[in-house]
C-alpha cells in the first residue's frame, strides 16, 4: 500500500527552506533597544519609539505562522531520542542543500530508507504544526 501523495508537500518543503532565512530576519527584528534613554542627552535622528518601530517592522503573517511552525517542529524534533540525527539530515538536505537523502543518509551515517522516514515524519510535523493536517 502506498503513502498518501499531498498537495502540500512541496509547499511546507519550501517553508522549510525558507526557515534559516526567516529565523535570521525574525532574530534581526527582536535586536532592537526596548528600554528607555533616561539620561536627557540628545541621541540624534531617531525618533525614539523602539517598540513601536519593532511592532512596525515584524514579519508579514503568513511568515510568522511558517516560521512558528518550523521552530515548533525542530524543538519537537530535538526531544526524540535520535533528534540530532534527524535535524543533521534536515540541515543538510533542506536548509544546506548540499546533500540529498542518499548522501544525508551516508554523512549521518544511518540507513537510506531511515534518512527519508525522518525527512517525511518532519515534513509532516511542520504540517501539523501549520494547521495542514487533518487531525
Amino acid at each position: 500500500m502506498s503513502k498518501p501523495r499531498y498537495d502540500w508537500w512541496s509547499y511546507v518543503k519550501g517553508m522549510i527552506r525558507r526557515y534559516p532565512e526567516l529565523r535570521r530576519r525574525y532574530g534581526a527584528l527582536r535586536e532592537g533597544r526596548l528600554t528607555a534613554d533616561y539620561s536627557g542627552m540628545p541621541r540624534g535622528g531617531g525618533d525614539g519609539r523602539a517598540v513601536e518601530g519593532l511592532a512596525i517592522r515584524e514579519l508579514p503573517s503568513t511568515s510568522q505562522r511558517e516560521y512558528k511552525a518550523v521552530r515548533r517542529a525542530v524543538e519537537t524534533t530535538e526531544h526524540y531520542r535520535n533528534g540530532q540525527e534527524r535535524l543533521k539530515v534536515i540541515e543538510l538536505v533542506l536548509w544546506k542543500k548540499t546533500h540529498n537523502l542518499q548522501g544525508a543518509a551516508l554523512q549521518i551515517p544511518c540507513h537510506v530508507d531511515t534518512a527519508k522516514v525522518w525527512h517525511g515524519d518532519f515534513i509532516r510535523l511542520v504540517a501539523s504544526y501549520y494547521g495542514l493536517m487533518d487531525e
